[in-house]
């Protein structure tokens, strides 16, 4: 039986990334898991999705003026779990109302457009990129559905972060990013490629770090050090902080990493406070920031 979506539940979110993807989500079959996002297009008259080999883009999204219906671009050489981000994505401009296509061409999203998640002030195409991106994390990997996969796992682990990307048909990294914001423990995933840090998803709680993005992986961290094969999560161990950390006084740092293809690799961090030795250190300690 064919999904149906009232686009008009659609239209009457408005134009906040969560709340449009809420009414989408609210509108899906009862026990639904990996969100069919292929069949969501086509029930809100997206007429294609297009397959093919685009030079420079991820995705696109050819539609007129009035989004009365549209066609999806996808990259075709990509698997599958970017190809539901890259759609949802494009969904993400398509029902959005505030979304204007800069070009007679479409909506047209690079691989960098994918990875756009703040703008800054008067930047319209970076924050119509970002919105599409947040609505795309709330569309394939929903708050309800996130909180129900979480309440049967305990503590902080990439294995959670695993077996969240094959639940939801997402990637790892994707994946990795949903995990840690839902994190109620102070943690940070360190997405890094060939030894250099691509960048840091801290949760709010996490403290500030002494690292940027671009560094070099720190010499004595186990993200550096590990031996463990592609694939293998590590077990956590505790490192000194001040590796990771800017200031790391009553402060315990775990470290857990799993390498990953091409020189990528996943590092989690948590911290957790020591106990004080006194009262009075106790009351004057005050957690890191987070840069």
């Amino acid at each position: 039986m064919a999904l149906k979506i009232e686009r008009m539940e659609i239209d009457d979110a408005g134009a906040n990334p969560k709340k449009l993807a809420e009414s989408i989500v609210k509108q899906l079959p009862p026990g639904t898991q990996a969100v069919p996002v292929r069949e969501i297009a086509k029930a809100i008259d997206i007429y294609e999705i297009r397959e093919a080999v685009l030079d420079g883009l991820e995705g696109g999204l050819i539609v007129p003026e009035n989004k009365a219906n549209g066609a999806i671009l996808v990259h075709a050489d990509r698997p599958e779990t970017r190809k539901r981000y890259t759609i949802a994505h494009e969904i993400g401009h398509y029902v959005n109302p505030n979304h204007r296509a800069g070009s007679p061409e479409g909506f047209r999203c690079s691989r960098k457009d994918m990875a756009i998640h703040s703008a800054k002030a008067g930047d319209r195409h970076a924050k119509m990129e970002a919105e599409a991106n947040l609505f795309a994390a709330e569309l394939l990997m929903p708050d309800s559905y996130v909180k129900s996969f979480m309440r049967r796992r305990v503590g902080a682990n990439l294995d959670h972060v695993i077996a969240m990307a094959e639940w939801f048909e997402v990637s790892k990294e994707a994946a990795a990013r949903r995990y840690i914001s839902k994190l109620e423990t102070p943690a940070a995933i360190v997405f890094s490629c060939n030894g250099h840090i691509r960048y840091i998803q801290p949760n709010s709680t996490f403290p500030r770090m002494s690292l940027w993005n671009g560094a070099p992986v720190p010499d004595g961290s186990l993200s550096a050090t590990s031996r463990a094969a592609i694939g293998t999560v590590t077990d956590t161990v505790e490192i000194q902080g001040h590796i990771w950390l800017e200031r790391s006084a009553g402060l315990s740092l775990g470290e857990q990493t799993v390498a990953q293809q091409n020189g990528y690799r996943m590092t989690l961090l948590t911290v957790e406070q020591l106990e004080a030795d006194g009262e009075e250190e106790e009351e004057n300690w005050q957690a890191p920031r987070f840069r």
